[in-house]
């Protein structure tokens, strides 16, 4: 699986569309083909990064059927990335009380609740969602590490190594519950792992940024700032695909970011795809038309779509 897929699927942690579902319908009156036809919309969407037009197919659809729990989970996820978790928690709510074994909406609700920094809200949903996928341990860990429980976010922590032995933070991860050193590198807050990452890559230390910035993205999987510093970080350590596909990630979860738009121009130049790197670079001049670099950017544009001819 290419670097691009893999990181989709893991940053989409809460995406309904990796889950089938089939529940009963019983909407009197209605035209279920249509509603239908929203839901799939609405899901399109969200795995589009269209977050304000998924939000407006999904509430059309709970709005006539608020017993659908995919379209109350995929409304809950919209509300997430589009960075509004006091509304994505009731409708992860709603799935959950629609269905608890609902793995997306469990873990969806940790991560809102932790954004709104109700630790202990989002403790019970990560414990809830650590029963469905052993993966949600590192989330249920790092909260019991923010409260002072040293002994359970070891456990949890145990149980996510078990669950994921080859992560990027897993070695030392690994190295601190068996030497039960606190804190451990998975605890902090998303914005520390963030600042430590970014420190890392002042040293020019790409492996241990990916490692500190990952983690960020763990915690708040819709952290733009984070995801394109990853991108720095895997391209400090000449891993293009991965560094093109953490850029790619950033502009999916925010398409005005200017800084991602440019970066991934110069990851396409370096790796010798002059027409993608022209193209980014365009949309880059179209997001941030009065960058002080603006004039650079328009002669290298010129340059590189002289070089094809």
């Amino acid at each position: 699986m290419t670097m691009k897929k893999r990181f989709l699927v893991w940053a989409r942690m809460l995406s309904t569309l990796t889950l089938a579902f089939s529940l009963p319908w019983n909407v009197y009156g209605q035209d279920i083909s249509r509603i239908e036809e929203r839901l799939r919309q609405g899901e399109t969407l969200v795995s589009e990064g269209k977050w304000d037009e998924a939000i407006t197919e999904l509430t059309a659809v709970v709005k006539l059927d608020a017993k659908r729990v995919d379209a109350q989970a995929s409304l809950g996820t919209a509300y997430y990335f589009k960075g509004n978790a006091t509304a994505a928690v009731p409708a992860f709510r709603a799935a959950l009380q629609l269905n608890p074994t609902r793995v997306d909406a469990a873990h969806g609700l940790g991560l809102a609740l932790y954004d709104m920094r109700d630790l202990d809200g989002a403790l019970a949903a990560f414990r809830t969602a650590s029963q469905l996928n052993p993966i949600a341990n590192y989330n249920l860990g790092n909260i019991l590490e923010q409260k002072g429980d040293k002994a359970g976010a070891f456990d949890a922590y145990k149980q996510y190594l078990a669950a994921a032995p080859q992560a990027p933070e897993a070695a030392l991860l690994g190295v601190a519950v068996e030497k039960a050193t606190f804190p451990t590198p998975a605890g902090g807050t998303a914005q520390e792992h963030f600042q430590r990452g970014h420190a890392f890559l002042t040293t020019k230390d790409g492996n241990r940024a990916q490692v500190e910035l990952l983690a960020a993205l763990r915690l708040k999987p819709n952290y733009v700032e984070a995801c394109n510093a990853l991108g720095l970080a895997f391209r400090s350590t000449g891993d293009m695909e991965q560094a093109i596909g953490s850029y790619q990630m950033a502009i999916h979860l925010d398409p005005k970011s200017g800084a991602a738009y440019r970066n991934l121009a110069q990851a396409f130049e370096e790796t010798g795809d002059i027409p993608k790197a022209a193209q980014f670079y365009d949309q880059y001049l179209l997001i941030a038309p009065g960058v002080p670099d603006a004039s650079q950017i328009r002669d290298k544009i010129a340059e590189l779509r002289a070089s094809l001819q």
